[in-house]
């Protein structure tokens, strides 16, 4: 079964350097865990892997993400920060690229340990080519694949 994580919104302010890498993170999100069980008549023992599935990020205001490079979402507990190997999904080789909407690609990490518990912390990297040339408003959403 699928378990959603929409609506996730933030804004990448103009002039951003692209010798830094704005990280916007989200901290004790809820993993729905209990919904997703109830909804599909299971218990977390008869789940398998919680893989990562599908993700997006939309420009709100229509505006080209033509200036980044990377993008890197990692997934990890509350109150920590994330690192490179809690990586969720991803998407390099991005540049000069015109995209409004930026399908990211899955890792094959399996984030069971982490989503069959209450909370967890979402990090979004920015790697990027040139300055942000305009703020952006953007919305993040991502989905998860849980096997029995």
């Amino acid at each position: 079964f699928e378990m959603l994580y929409p609506n996730f919104t933030f804004t990448l302010p103009s002039g951003l350097s692209p010798f830094t890498a704005p990280t916007f993170a989200f901290n004790n999100e809820a993993t729905s865990i209990d919904l997703y069980l109830q909804q599909n008549n299971t218990d977390t023992s008869a789940i398998s892997a919680i893989n990562p599935f599908s993700a997006q990020i939309t420009s709100l205001n229509n505006t080209a993400f033509d200036f980044l490079d990377e993008i890197s979402v990692r997934i990890c507990p509350p109150g920590v920060e994330c690192d490179a190997f809690d990586e969720a999904f991803y998407l390099d080789n991005m540049r000069n690229r015109t995209y409004t909407t930026i399908e990211l690609l899955p890792s094959l990490r399996n984030f069971k340990p982490l989503l069959s518990g209450r909370t967890y912390r979402v990090e979004i990297v920015f790697k990027m080519n040139d300055f942000t040339p305009v703020t952006i408003d953007c919305k993040f959403d991502m989905s998860f694949e849980a096997i029995r």
